[in-house]
């Protein structure tokens, strides 16, 4: 008998165990799932505060974080649908303003339009291309060309290649990072290119200002010119290139900062404020000292600023003139629009709070004053103001009191 209810004690506790640890499974999912859709919705707020600011690319980057989260979150959905086809958009802008440089032999300002449009569209195949390194170029002579009045990079490169669209070829062989910054008597070398002609023949150049090079060491080179005739010289080296390979220059690193910079200062002056602001910052938080970010970000909180006052938002605007006078202490009119901002601010919530006290309207009177106080604590009357409402207000209600119990 005693076994017996041994038996059902074990049973019954077993039966409450595993319902407790049913009960506790079930528990545990709704708090994973409360925390999954905390997450969501933090990545989706997060998300749209970005785009708001107009940063897209931030905005996108957390549309996607809650889309890992929750791959059938419609918000998220849409969220990237309408983001793909703006950044995507501004990519192709930004690329296309990138090969125009390009073509124009402008390298430095073609590869920050490249990173920009990377910057919108990391997947974006042709900027990336341009800016892939290309693979090592070896060339087994150059020969050197002093630049005359009228001529250009394109116009060398019809010289020599018989095709002015190979002056890059020229250009970068020189780590030259304008092609149109060139000037008469620059000393400039021309590249071999393997499997083109090179017409050093049908060039009017007098013979002293052609030489092919090898890498031989240059003690040896000039033991050797020493050694020898001119014109034996300049025939031997035209006549017989010389088999060593020369390898192109490295290119030049690409300053990120300076893609910022340039970035927002266009934002700057497309009038996007608020966007070039989180630019320079991008630049602020490599290189606190960049004297051109500090300006720029000045002038757009001032211009910020400016655009709040306008729209009688004066406590924002005093705030954003008081940040542009922290980037440019030597600002003027920065502090005299703090003192506008501030001043036209508490009187127009002191009148208000006449109004509401001529009105009987006591809570929202010292709504207002306190409004004011908030800055200015000795602004006219207000203290005393606020002290007599609440007085006042105070015996209203005890009368109100009184009437209803009598």
């Amino acid at each position: 008998m005693k076994k017996n209810i041994a038996l059902i004690w074990i049973v019954i506790l077993l039966t409450m165990v595993s319902g407790c640890a049913e009960h506790f499974k079930k528990f545990s999912q709704k708090i994973h799932e409360r925390k999954k859709e905390n997450l969501v919705q933090s990545y989706l707020q997060t998300g749209t505060e970005y785009e708001n600011k107009g940063n897209l690319a931030e905005a996108y980057k957390q549309y996607k974080l809650a889309l890992t989260v929750s791959p059938k979150n419609q918000e998220a959905v849409k969220g990237i649908d309408r983001l793909e086809k703006e950044l995507l958009k501004w990519a192709e802008k930004y690329y296309r303003e990138g090969m125009n440089f390009y073509n124009q032999g402008k390298y430095r300002p073609a590869r920050r339009k490249f990173l920009t449009a990377l910057n919108f569209w990391p997947d974006h195949s042709k900027a990336l291309k341009m800016l892939t390194p290309r693979k090592h170029v070896k060339y087994k002579k150059y020969i050197e060309h002093i630049i005359k009045p009228g001529e250009s990079l394109s116009k060398i490169a019809m010289i020599y290649y018989g095709d002015y669209r190979k002056f890059p070829v020229i250009a970068e062989y020189n780590n030259i990072a304008d092609a149109s910054l060139t000037h008469v008597g620059q000393k400039i070398r021309v590249p071999e290119i393997e499997g083109s002609p090179f017409l050093t023949e049908k060039q009017d150049i007098k013979p002293e200002e052609i030489r092919t090079h090898d890498l031989a060491p240059l003690d040896q080179k000039i033991k050797k010119e020493k050694e020898k005739p001119v014109d034996e010289e300049i025939k031997e080296e035209l006549e017989e290139p010389v088999d060593e390979e020369v390898e192109e220059e490295p290119e030049e690193t690409v300053d990120e900062v300076e893609i910022y910079r340039d970035q927002g200062v266009e934002f700057f002056n497309q009038m996007k404020y608020q966007e070039a602001i989180t630019e320079f910052n991008k630049v602020i938080n490599v290189n606190p000292d960049d004297e051109i970010s500090l300006e720029y970000l000045a002038r757009s909180h001032f211009q910020l600023a400016k655009g709040l006052f306008e729209k009688k938002d004066y406590l924002k605007a005093k705030k954003e003139f008081e940040v542009s006078l922290q980037y440019n202490k030597k600002c003027p009119t920065c502090r005299e629009y703090i003192k506008k901002s501030e001043e036209t601010y508490m009187e127009i919530h002191y009148k208000r709070g006449v109004a509401y006290f001529g009105k009987e309207q006591l809570v929202e009177a010292i709504m207002e004053w306190e409004l004011v106080l908030a800055v200015d604590s000795n602004y006219k009357e207000v203290a005393n103001n606020i002290k007599k409402a609440k007085i006042l207000l105070k015996r209203l209600e005890e009368i109100k009191k009184s009437q209803k119990a009598s």
